[in-house]
């Protein structure tokens, strides 16, 4: 096992905001739609191939998901768009544990800001390392 390196969230994984997708344009399908709160009901067709992680852009903040199969985030959630080579699940336990959602900013509604959360300090582990904590900490979305 490597020591682990000191890098920014941005190095780790590329954040993206999610998509729009009112009421009147949800078809039903099997396709999970995740919001910053989780699992918000389902479409007929996805915008994001899986595995992905999902964490809160405004509203709630803090809670990050892992979804096994393709999905549809929503625009108030954040998702990976690009793991960098890193093990998906092991980005999961590592966004939850940056507890981000003491990163809002002083608003109405808490919002987070993806350019700087790429900004953010981590420790990032070698490969090997990344799956075997993935293994014990990610929780898939069910």
């Amino acid at each position: 096992m490597r020591e682990w390196r000191e890098v920014t969230l941005g190095d780790v994984v590329e954040l993206k905001r999610g998509y729009d997708l009112p009421s009147s344009a949800r078809r039903d399908g099997p396709v999970p739609i995740v919001s910053s709160s989780g699992r918000s009901g389902f479409h007929s067709a996805a915008k994001v191939k899986g595995p992905g992680v999902v964490t809160g852009r405004y509203g709630t903040l803090g809670a990050v998901y892992f979804i096994e199969e393709d999905f549809w985030p929503l625009n108030t959630a954040l998702y990976v768009r690009d793991f960098k080579g890193n093990e998906p699940k092991f980005v999961a336990a590592l966004l939850e544990s940056l507890e981000l959602g003491g990163s809002e900013t002083a608003a109405a509604v808490p919002g987070v800001n993806r350019n700087h959360l790429h900004l953010l300090p981590v420790r990032l582990p070698d490969s090997e390392t990344q799956v075997s904590i993935a293994r014990f900490s990610a929780r898939s979305m069910t």
